[in-house]
């Protein structure tokens, strides 16, 4: 019971952080959303504090972006880990049953 608690424990940590870097890009992006097109209203009327902001906002945008993919990361682990490859994958398994069952090659049960 306590692997199964531990586990439960791993999901709800993991869902927390998916939620703090979900926050966290929202946050920034609206920071960009506000910087960068002020900055460059004021590059246009040759202030220079223009490029500070449109500085600021690049950076924030790139932020949001790394922000987000590691949220999705974090939503959707890897799935397996590397190994070896089970031969035995694509291997038909035949049935361990004899005398077969209704739908058995050719019959022409089931067919019309």
């Amino acid at each position: 019971m306590s692997a199964l608690m531990a586990g439960l424990e791993q999901d709800e940590r993991r869902r927390r952080r998916v939620v703090l870097l979900v926050v966290l890009s929202c946050v920034t992006g609206l920071c960009t959303w506000l910087a960068a097109p002020f900055g460059i209203v004021l590059l246009t009327r040759g202030e220079p504090t223009g490029w500070a902001l449109l500085a600021g906002g690049t950076i924030m945008l790139a932020l949001t972006v790394v922000e987000i993919l590691a949220a999705r990361r974090a939503h959707h682990p890897p799935v397996s880990a590397a190994g070896r490859p089970n031969p035995r994958f694509d291997e038909p398994q035949p049935s361990p049953d004899p005398h077969g069952g209704l739908s058995m090659a050719g019959t022409q049960l089931g067919s019309f």
